[in-house]
């Protein structure tokens, strides 16, 4: 038996002031989320079963990859600056009985002391919206064991500037083969103050490659990338980002 009557289950989601994952609750029933979540969730290319699978979902907001792994097996952490009862987390969870867990916290906070590690992290339309995209990419392989999922904005497409965009191709061509990112200290990237970077897709692998991870697709639509990516073990690359850190063993 159902836990909410359809009805219901509207009147919870109504209950929510600003949704931004679209998730179908119930059959026909959605959340009036602005990301076409299941679009990008068949783009990732995640495991179909995660049984046994530690998940963490960075940035979870309202929690719909979150729950699209927990239906698929895995043990599933979610984590978000801004607490559940801001999103819609805390509605979906009830009325998906989910057991997903979830940490009000910051990237640049997690550890495995503090969180274990996982076989799978999700950081997904994160990076851009980070100061130190970087730091989180460290932070991120340290509680890293197998796979790391990104997706973010990337100026491919066109480099933003305060009163116009300038395509690549025709503006830059030479910028479309070095590692570069534009940062935006105001609102210039969709009148948003949360969006800080935007590299390009090539600085973008070469970041994450320089965190640990071997980058193993990176699929580019307009202004955004899919990245699918392995943890790898290559010592002297650890090495660097130790001296980098202070974190030298002797």
């Amino acid at each position: 038996m159902a836990k909410y009557t359809p009805e219901e289950i509207k009147e919870r989601i109504a209950l929510v002031e600003h949704w931004y994952h679209t998730v179908e609750v119930a059959p026909g029933i959605f959340t009036p989320g602005s990301q076409p979540s299941p679009e990008l969730l068949a783009k990732l290319d995640l495991p179909d079963d995660c049984r046994g699978l530690r998940v963490l979902d960075l940035g979870a907001r309202d929690g719909f990859f979150s729950f699209a792994l927990e239906a698929r097996g895995a043990e599933v952490h979610a984590l978000d600056h801004a607490p559940p009862e801001t999103t819609g987390f805390g509605v979906l969870r009830d009325i998906l009985d989910s057991n997903v867990t979830w940490h009000t916290d910051n990237v640049y906070e997690i550890s495995p002391e503090k969180y274990g590690e996982f076989e799978i992290v999700l950081c997904l339309g994160l990076l851009y919206h980070l100061r130190n995209p970087l730091l989180a990419l460290d932070r991120i392989r340290a509680i890293s064991t197998n796979e790391l999922y990104i997706e973010s904005f990337v100026c491919d497409a066109s480099l933003v500037g305060s009163e116009h965009a300038v395509p690549l191709p025709l503006g830059y061509p030479e910028l479309r083969d070095i590692p570069v990112m534009q940062f935006f200290p105001q609102d210039e990237l969709n009148a948003d103050y949360s969006n800080w970077w935007g590299p390009n897709s090539l600085c973008l692998v070469r970041m994450t490659e320089s965190a640990g991870f071997d980058v193993l697709s990176c699929a580019v639509e307009g202004d955004r990338a899919v990245l699918k990516c392995a943890v790898n073990e290559q010592a002297s690359g650890q090495y660097w980002r130790k001296i980098e850190s202070g974190l030298v063993e002797d």
